[in-house]
């Protein structure tokens, strides 16, 4: 292989329209939006600063929302997200393997069911992996602006792309003077953001802080156990190929792989320092979407794996792994898409938006009531802000959630599956001045629907809607 060779248009395009078509399909075959986070965003898609989330995405949900008011064309987008991270591996995997192997092994990683998954809501992930591939697979080919570009757009992202802009700098530093330039250069958009909040996020919100314990160690257990099993057996057996590979021909000696390999670790070490654990145990579990960069660096073992079997006596195994492979792929992100939306809160979502798209008319408008969220969780925040930041953090906590729509999730999903939308459909109000009131059975709402009558009872699991009118 030459990394000086452009890559391949034709193998360029046959990776992203594979990567697009699939997620597509997938798009029409589950229209329901999964994820709080995804939701979230959704519900707010007229915000560009939510708390203390980068803003890239955001960006371009809000820029997409003022020509429309889709779902359908944002979720387009995000598959066009994730199929371009397809180029990125297929560009940077190139520097290591032959052009053939880096093909197929980027077929295999743009099929990966997780990443796919995570790739047709709006998750930041894949948008801050795409960012990393490009910026990796131009730094290695010493094209400094392409690289400081593709940084931004994942240090805009996700924090996590941060640990690259170090790397790059002493990379590329010969003396102090070039370490400073280079500093720039690659961490432009870090510093941007820095100084905008006077910190890595503004006050009423925190990213960071100090392990309290041991049992942050099993963080990195969880996110192993999370990469295992959301890749495909096949590609986990080439990924052990591909490290024996790394050790039979010394690859640790070559810079570039080094390079790789020091992300992965910092990585790592970040993750201990994360403040963002979530249930049942913040202090041992994150969001199990932090195992995307386990999921990439496991799929380029893959492909050196892939490249060790090509050149072994029996060839006809890497065939046999890469299309059990790609099989395995496609049966397990529907199956796991079917479980995720499956969920009765889910569907009932779903349904009620569907009804009063079909039911409602023009001007009418509609109150939807549903189980409140915790108390103890919102809470549980304030408190954490107030041990970081005193009163006056906890003061702008209440002022950021004030202006954002935080209403509950199931109430959420039903208005951005809804074509009514906001502000004819909200989650709270009089329901004198409604024309329409949805009653969730887990609501623990007792309120007169008189003098509506029931039109329908929308019913999914032990989960049941009434809608008056």
């Amino acid at each position: 292989m030459d990394d000086a060779l452009p890559p391949p248009l034709v193998k360029s395009a046959a990776v992203f329209i594979a990567g697009l078509v699939l997620r597509i399909w997938l798009i029409h075959a589950f229209p329901i939006v999964f994820g709080g986070d995804s939701v979230l965003r959704l519900a707010n898609r007229d915000h560009i600063l939510l708390s203390y989330q980068l803003p890239l995405l955001q960006v371009l949900i809000y820029g997409v929302s003022l020509i429309s008011q889709s779902l359908l064309v944002i979720r387009c987008l995000m598959a066009i997200i994730g199929a371009t991270a397809g180029i990125g591996f297929y560009w940077l995997i190139r520097s290591f393997v032959s052009e053939r192997t880096a093909f197929i092994a980027a077929l295999l990683f743009t099929a990966n069911p997780f990443l796919v998954e995570i790739s047709i809501v709006p998750y930041q992930e894949l948008l801050m992996l795409a960012g990393l591939l490009f910026a990796f697979q131009y730094f290695l080919r010493e094209q400094q602006v392409a690289t400081s570009i593709s940084l931004a757009v994942a240090c805009l992202a996700r924090f996590e792309a941060w640990i690259a802009v170090p790397l790059f700098a002493v990379a590329r530093a010969r003396n102090v003077a070039a370490l400073a330039r280079a500093c720039l250069l690659f961490g432009w958009a870090p510093l941007a953001w820095v100084l905008f909040h006077v910190g890595l996020s503004g006050p009423g919100t925190f990213v960071i802080e100090w392990p309290t314990s041991l049992g942050r160690l099993m963080r990195w257990v969880y996110l192993g156990w999370i990469t295992v099993k959301n890749t495909p057996a096949p590609a986990l057996a080439l990924a052990l190929a591909g490290f024996w590979h790394v050790c039979r021909k010394h690859l640790l000696r070559d810079a570039r792989v080094r390079l790789l390999a020091g992300f992965l670790g910092l990585f790592l070490m970040a993750i201990l320092f994360s403040s963002h654990g979530v249930s049942p145990n913040p202090e041992r579990f994150v969001a199990s979407r932090e195992a995307t960069i386990l999921i990439a660096a496991t799929l380029g073992l893959a492909a050196l794996g892939l490249e060790e079997l090509v050149g072994s006596p029996h060839p006809w195994l890497a065939s046999m792994l890469v299309v059990l492979g790609l099989t395995w792929s496609v049966v397990d992100v529907h199956r796991f898409l079917r479980r995720d939306t499956g969920d009765p809160h889910l569907q009932l979502s779903y349904q009620l938006a569907q009804y009063l798209d079909r039911s409602a008319g023009k001007e009418e408008k509609i109150l939807i009531l549903v189980k409140p969220l915790p108390e103890d969780m919102i809470q549980e925040y304030l408190d954490r802000v107030r041990l970081r930041q005193g009163e006056a953090g906890v003061a702008r906590a209440k002022q950021i959630m004030a202006g954002m729509d935080i209403s509950p999730p199931d109430c959420q999903r039903t208005i951005i599956h809804s074509r009514i939308g906001k502000p004819r459909m909200s989650c709270s109000g009089d329901p004198a001045d409604k024309e329409w009131i949805a009653v969730w059975s887990d609501s623990g709402s007792i309120i007169s629907t008189e003098p509506r009558v029931l039109r329908t009872t929308l019913r999914s699991g032990p989960l049941s809607v009434q809608v008056y009118r």
